[in-house]
């Protein structure tokens, strides 16, 4: 009895099955096509094997190109899963690849030499064909099961153990053809049948696994959304040209004259169509909600977010641009912004599309602010207005409530601290508020709460900062009238001894007018409000000015003496040098007693022109010279000194390209050391 071509029919039945269960499922699971692709196959091949057994009265060795067909399908299943081990690259490896190709090339070659079913002699090739096909299956499911993490080969383990069997089937039937050419038999007969028991155990698997759903087409939205503007514009323009042609020939002789008007009304229409905002938010609405599983493209939101907000936009300030890129998640065209200020309430600070409101400012403890920095909620405002009570009887403030341009309020928390919160005018196209939107805005919220601080943070230190530079400054000048004081006061305490000496009253007139040209230059720095006003730099001759310098200092002991080994000159400002060598001088004399010494001494080293002020005077201690003297404030004079003029002097200093050095021990002296780049002659100037 043969039992062949109803073997074969239970197998394309079965296959059928597994094709409209594969494509019942292909939106949840993408990777089903390849299953629904290779059982159709299948499918085709056995009713052809059917056919043939009926026809011939046995069972048939092999359907020819239906059977290349058929394992090619399983083949592609295959390496389809194969494709996605590892991180699933956008491309599967190389000698993936290359398997890929060989094995494509192999099958188009039998494919093409089993054009046509052969009867039941065979040559030894065909049969060693079917036999490699076989061994090339099984080797395929060892390396998909070998190749699958080991948590989830629960996943492929049916498809593996069906497709397995499958294939070792074949091996041993078309390995006993080339052995022993045996072929009519109850086992050939069965093949159909032993096809169809298989079938439930990949079924099972599909049902378990998405195939391939990583690799599952992803459609652009800009796509979609562009594709179908041009779809509704075709089909719009079609429609008017229909109607201009019915006009033309049924107007009579209006009929040219109304085409005329109709099609010109008619593409002024969409024209305003296609620039309405409202309309383009409506079909974005639509597109989310009957093509996309999910109503966003993250990705895309969060980049345009991202980008809005660090975007370096003169024209429009952040706190609109906040507004703006929050707005933009739900087609909101604007809103308002409120930020914690120093004083802890929450006043507006930007506004977007909304006119200019003069909202109040809201208090920390107000029932607006406690509630979302409480519950971090997100409060549809429609939705308050229809039910408040779905928000715990929350109050919202009258002019919140009552306006109904405005539509939801986001909170911006940082950590658990509310930095303030947004308040968004209603959207282009009406939209519900629901989990995504609402989660979406949450969010965005909170990276936007660290944007505000972070502007709020630069604003704090661009003030601090201004205040820093006002009292460097207001320092320098009270430094700068101390000194000025000081010469003033030595001239009254002498005047009475020494009013009718002519060299004195030369000497006074000479200090007076220094003092008056050191106010100018105080009152110059506060008009332009710089601690050091910009002076042009000119040559100056250092033994001549170090003279000055010991002439200037002379009214005190000790006296300066000057060691002048070798002229030298350096580029710079020369009243500002001369003010920082007078008081270098000024502090030698007040740490070192009348019977002490003090040395100006000036000569080249190289490049540099060395000053040195050297005296025998108290010295300084090794922990104040190593981290408190040249900063600001610190001194050893106690309330006589302000600390500020070693600070000013390194500053000058380093200013002119120089360096300034200290080497000081206590009750020995101290040596102060300014190094100073020599200004070349002319003829080294030029290069060579």
């Amino acid at each position: 009895m043969n039992l062949a071509a109803p073997s074969y029919l239970l197998a394309a039945l079965a296959f059928l099955v597994l094709v409209v269960l594969a494509l019942w499922t292909w939106r949840q699971r993408p990777g089903s096509l390849w299953v629904a692709g290779a059982a159709l196959l299948s499918v085709i091949w056995a009713l052809h094997m059917a056919l043939v057994a009926r026809e011939i009265g046995e069972a048939p060795v092999s359907g020819g190109a239906f059977e290349v067909l058929r394992n090619a399908g399983w083949f592609a299943v295959l390496f389809a899963l194969l494709a996605r081990r590892g991180a699933s690259a956008a491309r599967p490896p190389a000698p993936l690849r290359t398997a890929m190709i060989v094995t494509a090339a192999l099958m188009f070659g039998l494919f093409a030499a089993l054009a046509l079913p052969l009867p039941l002699t065979y040559g030894a090739w065909v049969g060693t064909a079917m036999l490699g096909m076989a061994v090339l299956g099984l080797v395929l499911v060892e390396q998909v099961f070998r190749n699958t993490p080991l948590q989830r080969r629960w996943e492929i383990k049916f498809l593996s153990l069906g497709l397995g069997a499958l294939f070792a089937f074949d091996l041993f039937l078309f390995a006993d053809l080339v052995l022993f050419g045996a072929i009519n038999s109850p086992v050939w007969q069965a093949r159909g049948l032993v096809n169809a028991l298989v079938v439930p155990l990949i079924a099972i698997s599909l049902a378990r696994r998405p195939l391939q759903a990583r690799e599952a087409p992803v459609v652009s939205r800009h796509l979609l959304f562009h594709t179908a503007a041009l779809i509704g514009a075709g089909l719009y323009l079609f429609a008017i040209g229909a109607a201009g042609y019915y006009l033309r020939h049924v107007g009579g002789d209006l009929g040219a004259f109304l085409q005329a008007v109709f099609l010109f009304g008619a593409a002024l229409l969409l024209a305003v169509i296609v620039a309405s905002g409202s309309l383009r938010s409506r079909l974005r609405v639509f597109l989310a909600k009957h093509f996309f599983r999910y109503s966003f493209d993250y990705r895309q939101e969060w980049l345009r977010f991202t980008g809005t907000l660090s975007a370096e936009d003169d024209e429009i300030p952040f706190r609109q641009r906040a507004i703006q890129a929050i707005g933009e998640l739900v087609d909101s065209p604007g809103g308002l912004l409120w930020v914690r200020d120093r004083n802890g309430t929450y006043a507006p600070e930007g506004v977007l599309n909304l006119g200019d409101p003069s909202y109040p400012p809201e208090e920390p403890d107000g029932a607006l602010v406690e509630f979302v920095a409480r519950t971090g909620w997100v409060i549809d405002l429609n939705e308050y207005r229809r039910d408040p009570e779905l928000y715990q009887g929350l109050q919202l403030p009258e002019w919140l409530a009552q306006n109904t341009r405005l539509w939801v309020v986001v909170p911006l928390l940082k950590g658990e601290r509310l930095q303030g919160f947004v308040v968004l005018a209603q959207p282009r196209a009406p939209r519900k508020i629901d989990w995504e939107e609402r989660d979406l805005l949450k969010t965005a919220g909170r990276q936007l709460a660290v944007y505000v601080a972070l502007v709020q943070t630069d604003e704090a230190l661009l003030e601090a900062r201004q205040f820093e530079a006002f009292h460097r400054l207001a320092a320098f000048l009270v430094h700068d009238l101390k000194n000025v004081s000081a010469q003033l006061s030595l001239v009254c305490s002498n005047a009475e001894r020494h009013l009718s000496n002519p060299d004195f009253v030369r000497d006074a007139l000479n200090t007076v007018g220094n003092a008056r040209d050191r106010l100018e230059r105080t009152l110059a720095q506060l008009r332009h409000a710089q601690a050091t006003p910009d002076t042009p730099s000119r040559i100056i001759p250092l033994d001549r000015l170090l003279a000055e310098v010991s002439e200037a200092s002379s009214h005190r002991s000790p006296l300066p003496r000057l060691d002048l080994r070798e002229p030298a000159a350096v580029i710079g400002d020369q009243d500002g040098l001369k003010n920082v060598l007078l008081n270098l001088v000024r502090n030698a004399q007040e740490a070192t007693p009348d019977d002490g010494s003090i040395n100006l001494n000036l000569y080249t080293e190289g490049g540099w022109a060395i000053v040195q002020i050297e005296d025998t005077g108290s010295g300084m201690e090794p922990a104040f010279l190593k981290n408190r003297l040249f900063k600001p404030f610190q001194t050893t004079k106690g309330n006589a000194g302000m600390g500020i003029g070693l600070y000013e002097a390194r500053d000058r200093i380093l200013r002119m390209g120089g360096r300034i050095t200290v080497d000081s021990e206590a009750g020995v002296g101290t040596v102060f050391t300014l190094k100073l780049p020599l200004q070349m002659a002319p003829a080294m100037a030029e290069p060579s």
